[in-house]
């Protein structure tokens, strides 16, 4: 048992719990042809990638469902911004993205993650989903038919805070009534989910592919279902 401390264990959402559907530049690709533009998925991945890695959010907005609305959308432009011809009205485009990525069925669950959560919760620890996201991650939940497999859902966009802010944690360990060490964190994110939640004291796993030479000496699993093994 490496993690004997644990009482509570929360989860990154995208590319932890969900992935997806069937990828963010195949749906994009779909609503585009509903304005009457065909671009391939790859050429709309690609562009989504380089857009996610380059645009930030906007810190001068302090209500935080607005700064991730200002914030996909500027990813959104970014995305396209090198395509040609460009959509009559982006603001449509946009709204039918944004409301898109608000649904279940463009969330594929992994595959493990519905047993994992349950049998952690029969085995008596309290589970939350902890994520830079917006409200939507609510109607995702609750689509996708988790809301019954989490005791909170710790939502960046409506606490104020956002990993790997201390804050947010520290908001997190006051909900769950725990100490930092009795808490495990499992995300994607090497600066917003393992260096933040560790610099808070808790404890982690980090979720990749990455073979093990590569996985920067934290301890990592490939799958949510290597987890209960190590409780």
């Amino acid at each position: 048992m490496q993690f004997s401390q644990v009482k509570a264990v929360t989860f990154d959402a995208a590319h932890t719990i969900y992935h997806p559907y069937p990828s963010v530049g195949q749906i994009y690709r779909e609503v585009m042809q509903r304005h009457g533009l065909d671009y391939e998925a790859t050429e709309l991945q690609a562009g989504f990638r380089r857009a996610f890695r380059s645009v930030s959010k906007d810190k001068a907005i302090v209500d935080g469902e607005r700064r991730e609305w200002s914030y996909w959308k500027a990813i959104v432009a970014e995305s396209i911004s090198q395509l040609d011809p460009q959509p009559d009205d982006f603001d449509s485009l946009f709204q039918e993205l944004w409301d898109e990525f608000s649904h279940g069925h463009r969330w594929k669950p992994e595959a493990s993650a519905r047993e994992t959560i349950s049998e952690l919760r029969k085995k008596g620890y309290q589970t939350a989903l902890l994520t830079n996201w917006d409200s939507r991650v609510r109607n995702v939940v609750d689509e996708t038919d988790f809301a019954n497999l989490f005791d909170h859902l710790f939502i960046s966009s409506e606490i104020g805070h956002e990993k790997p802010d201390p804050e947010i944690f520290r908001h997190c360990q006051t909900a769950l009534q725990l100490e930092p060490p009795e808490i495990l964190h499992i995300g994607d994110s090497l600066q917003h989910d393992i260096q933040g939640a560790q610099a808070a004291g808790w404890q982690t796993l980090r979720i990749t592919d990455e073979p093990s030479h590569q996985a920067n000496g934290y301890r990592h699993i490939a799958k949510l279902s290597e987890l209960l093994p190590l409780l």
